[in-house]
């Protein structure tokens, strides 16, 4: 064989070797996709659907297989917003979910606007029975939900500017903005990653960022890039640890309480920013801190809360959220406390978080008896 058969022969091999190794983790994800069952197929259904708190409710599997389906796209200054989508259960328009309101013909009744993260959007229920559309039906008034999955109140600030900005909205008399926060602040930015008044997207959105930066157009890097991410997963699934300990140094408010009166002290100074833009344009502003299954004393035993991470979780939300009471009761804002709301009540959550569409009517009748006084 002469040395340029040899030389071929040799290239040709290398390059079926790394053709090898660069198709492993297409190949290999897809099937421990189907091992572990990780799935949006009509084969998986979302744990939450099959609680009993959606036992008489035909629509619940219907919506968490339309959650699931949801993707999400990057906006300036209030970082992501949910792509717009038609479904029985869910729809969106704009980035805005659809609310449910009767049919007025009186101009002069007031605007309702609701600034949340994914519990004021209606996580874990359809369109009609989100709490902003259930609002509506019982005051008889029009209510606008701009709430987002994930959204810290930071965000939501600054989804309100833009409205103000784009709508030109220097007069709003009579109508009233409705901040809903607290579980987003602490679980996101009480995360040992988080700085200052970062997102829980702040550290995958700039490393994606830097990553482009950083490297050429064409590189080794990015040809390998998949094969780094897939092995670095497989290794974390293989050398992970679920030891109190271990998750506990995933969030500081427990253990620094500087950094828990920090967020706090933020959530609070947002809600005065939001609360001043409103009521100098003649408009009411209510800021409401929000029940979280930690808080309080709903009935939980149904939910299991009580592994590691939760126990970890809990922690922060009983070191910040006094110190949100303290911050907001100091200041010259409308507060409204119902972390306490869901006391007892046994078909109330479906997660730490997120509640059915029961849950929604209590919280409802505590939103008017707040609101429209």
């Amino acid at each position: 064989m002469s040395w340029i058969k040899v030389i071929f022969l040799n290239i040709l091999i290398f390059f079926s070797f790394v053709g090898m190794i660069l198709l492993t983790p297409p190949i290999l994800y897809p099937m421990y996709k189907i091992v572990s069952g990780i799935n949006n197929n009509s084969t998986n259904i979302d744990k939450r659907a099959k609680l009993d708190i959606y036992n008489d409710i035909s629509w619940a599997e219907k919506h968490f297989f339309e959650f699931a389906d949801l993707t999400t796209s990057y906006y300036d200054y209030i970082t992501w917003r949910r792509d717009d989508f038609t479904g029985e259960t869910i729809n969106i328009s704009n980035g805005v979910r659809t609310t449910l309101t009767p049919q007025i013909k009186n101009n002069d009744i007031p605007d309702y606007f609701f600034f949340g993260g994914s519990t004021t959007w209606g996580t874990g229920v359809n369109d009609a029975n989100t709490y902003p559309s259930l609002f509506a039906e019982r005051l008889q008034t029009r209510v606008h939900n701009f709430g987002e999955t994930g959204y810290i109140a930071r965000q939501s600030l600054a989804y309100l500017n833009n409205f103000l900005i784009v709508n030109s909205k220097n007069n709003m008399s009579g109508d009233h903005v409705v901040f809903y926060d607290g579980v987003n602040d602490v679980s996101h930015r009480c995360r040992s990653e988080i700085n200052d008044l970062g997102t829980g997207r702040e550290t995958s959105i700039r490393e994606k960022l830097s990553s482009k930066n950083i490297n050429p157009p064409y590189s080794f890097s990015k040809l390998f890039e998949q094969l780094k991410d897939f092995l670095q997963a497989a290794i974390q699934k293989i050398n992970k640890k679920n030891t109190q300990e271990t998750v506990e140094q995933f969030y500081n408010c427990s253990s620094n309480p500087d950094r828990a009166e920090e967020i706090a002290r933020s959530l609070v100074e947002t809600w005065q920013t939001a609360s001043d833009l409103i009521t100098k344009r003649g408009g009411n502003f209510t800021a409401i801190l929000q029940p979280v299954a930690f808080i309080g004393d709903p009935d939980i035993n149904y939910l299991d809360l009580t592994s590691g991470n939760f126990l970890a979780l809990g922690m922060q939300y009983k070191a910040v959220y006094p110190l949100i009471r303290k911050f907001a009761k100091a200041k010259n804002i409308d507060f409204v406390d119902l972390s306490f709301v869901y006391d007892k009540c046994d078909n109330c959550y479906i997660d730490f978080n997120h509640v059915g569409p029961q849950a929604h009517k209590i919280l409802v009748e505590n939103l008017v008896y707040k609101l429209a006084r």
